[in-house]
């Protein structure tokens, strides 16, 4: 359990630090562009939908829980 616990959040720390790189570079892009903060926030938006397919309210409780009990 321990070890699942850890590549869990050895992967939610990776995509954090990857969201993070993807928002500065879209950031980046809009300075260059000239493009507002709101249409920074649309197009993040538009890339997360394209990313992520639904999840269930199931996964999203299983995920939760572990999540929950690894911060503990």
């Amino acid at each position: 359990m321990a070890r699942i616990k850890y590549v869990i959040n050895e992967r939610r720390l990776a995509y954090e630090g990857a969201m993070k790189i993807h928002t500065e570079k879209l950031e980046q892009a809009a300075k260059e562009k000239g493009n507002s903060a709101d249409a920074i926030h649309e197009e993040q938006e538009r890339d997360a939908q394209k990313v992520s397919p639904p999840v269930s309210e199931a996964t999203q409780a299983a995920v939760d829980s572990l999540l929950q009990r690894s911060a503990t």
